[in-house]
């Protein structure tokens, strides 16, 4: 399979002295990747360089075999990012937000693919009330339907999950798998174990910067998947 992701000696530096890299890494079409990490770790660093959201200090990144950058207008419409905070402008309607992403996005039919979302997300009977008078819950939703209304090649999710009721939460696993199985690339940041073992059958590990593959992660059985990251984290290295 062809690379959805390579890295190569990739760093960041920030003003506030915190660096991350360098990053050599690479992603194959159709990968689940959970990525752990502790707050500051990097994992949102990590992902707004792939995403294109902010610029590389040194080194070099590939998204589907083209440069990634903040210019890269043509290749950032391939990958879909939900930040761990939202963005949203909060005096703005869901059905305004998903119109006009489905218009910057130049989808073929942008009414189909919001009433797609809207519906997707259980968010029909809240689609014209302002962002600002929404659950945090229906805030976490619609970022999710603008992270995907393109049904992106890439898709990048920071802690998806957060706010999520039951429902929706089967939701999102539900298309991550349908993703995996049409051969399209996902990196979830998730904080519950568990529920990282059911849906990546890989993981990456961030630390002060600094990347690392649990390896032993793909051939355990799922529980132990789970006690690997408990281990990792208050148990020493494994």
């Amino acid at each position: 399979m062809a690379h959805t992701i390579e890295t190569t000696n990739l760093k960041r530096a920030w003003p506030t002295g915190f660096k991350l890299g360098p990053i050599n890494f690479t992603a194959l079409e159709g990968e689940t990747i959970a990525v752990f990490g502790k707050n500051g770790a990097g994992k949102s660093t990590f992902f707004q360089l792939l995403s294109g959201s902010v610029d590389r200090t040194d080194g070099e990144i590939r998204i589907l075999g083209h440069k990634m950058s903040p210019d890269a207008t043509t290749l950032r419409r391939r990958v879909g990012y939900l930040p761990q905070e939202s963005t949203l402008p909060d005096w703005t309607t869901p059905d305004e937000i998903l119109s006009y992403a489905a218009k910057l996005l130049e989808l073929s039919d942008p009414c189909a693919a919001v009433e797609t979302e809207l519906k997707r997300w259980d968010a029909l009977e809240w689609r014209h009330r302002p962002i600002c008078k929404s659950s945090h819950g229906m805030q976490r939703r619609i970022g999710l339907a603008v992270a995907m209304i393109h049904d992106p090649d890439l898709l990048i999710l920071d802690e998806p999950f957060n706010a999520l009721d039951i429902v929706n939460s089967r939701t999102l696993s539900q298309l991550i798998r349908d993703r995996a199985a049409r051969h399209k690339t996902t990196l979830i940041s998730i904080h519950t174990p568990l529920l990282a073992a059911e849906l990546c059958p890989r993981s990456i590990l961030l630390e002060n910067g600094q990347l690392s593959e649990l390896s032993a992660w793909p051939d355990l059985p799922l529980l132990e998947r789970a006690s690997l990251i408990e281990t990792r984290f208050f148990g020493g290295t494994r």
